[in-house]
């Protein structure tokens, strides 16, 4: 199957008080097109790090010392700031783990979507509207006018979360990165933002790349899987694979912790 996204030998670092702290070290893997590859792992071993350094968004002490990142055969890394920029969103659009932090809360959230939207592709405020309110209804959100015209601080966690996807659903991305897109959210809630997440690679084949440190929405969500430790992938494959037979005793291990049963160690 085609891949869609090609990351080798990728190095991010981070320049501290201490000296240079590498982070991610020289990973390979690949996302095949119209699947969902989750990337597990504890706080701190690197997935995170791997999802802003595909879209250079890195802080201002990180940066990528080496590798390559492949998007439909094009170097991400050897592309200017301007370059860039036209590949995120309308390409590749991403969604994090707390949608406040994503919305400025002096604005509507028309006003915010909407220049979103306007900066990736030409369209005018009505049709924007029209298209924008059609998609949220899809997404089970009850007057989706009443919505716009609302603030961040007047929407709960899950909406605000399924703003962010109605806005990638409107855009059409060929590839979605969501990191931890249901951590701060109610257990309900975080079920229905997983199957908006199912809808959606499947009515638009659209590509997934989920950053999660939970077994179980790998279980749910993943045709593909990359464990991640120490900044260093330890193991991948497909999720029957990964499940059925994993090898490394860290795969192992966070298995066992989210479903609290034997799972067999291989040698």
């Amino acid at each position: 199957m085609e891949n869609i996204l090609e990351v080798k030998e990728l190095n991010t670092a981070f320049k501290t008080e201490k000296g240079i702290k590498e982070v991610v070290k020289g990973i390979n893997f690949e996302v095949k097109k119209s699947k969902i590859t989750c990337i597990v792992g504890q706080s701190g071993s690197g997935k995170s790090v791997t999802a802003m350094s595909i879209i250079k968004m890195l802080p201002k002490s990180g940066y990528i010392s080496g590798g390559s990142i492949l998007f439909n055969g094009e170097d991400l890394i050897k592309m200017t700031d301007g370059e860039i920029r036209k590949v995120r969103g309308k390409k590749i659009f991403s969604i994090f783990q707390n949608p406040i932090n994503c919305f400025n809360p002096s604005l509507t959230m028309e006003t915010q979507i909407y220049d979103l939207i306007s900066s990736n592709m030409t369209i005018n405020r009505k049709e924007f509207e029209n298209k924008i309110c059609s998609v949220m209804e899809k997404l089970n959100l009850e007057d989706p006018a009443v919505i716009l015209k609302q603030y961040p601080f007047q929407l709960s966690g899950g909406m605000l979360q399924r703003m962010m996807i109605a806005a990638a659903i409107f855009m059409e991305p060929e590839i979605i990165i969501a990191d931890e897109p249901t951590t701060a959210l109610d257990v309900t809630t975080q079920k229905e933002i997983l199957k908006q997440f199912k809808l959606i690679q499947k009515k638009f084949n659209t590509t997934i790349l989920m950053i999660t440190h939970d077994f179980g929405v790998v279980a749910e969500m993943a045709d593909e899987v990359i464990v991640m430790k120490d900044g260093s992938i330890v193991e991948k494959g497909n999720v029957f694979e990964i499940f059925n037979n994993p090898k490394h005793p860290y795969t192992i291990s966070l298995i066992k912790a989210t479903f609290d049963r034997e799972v067999l160690e291989v040698c």
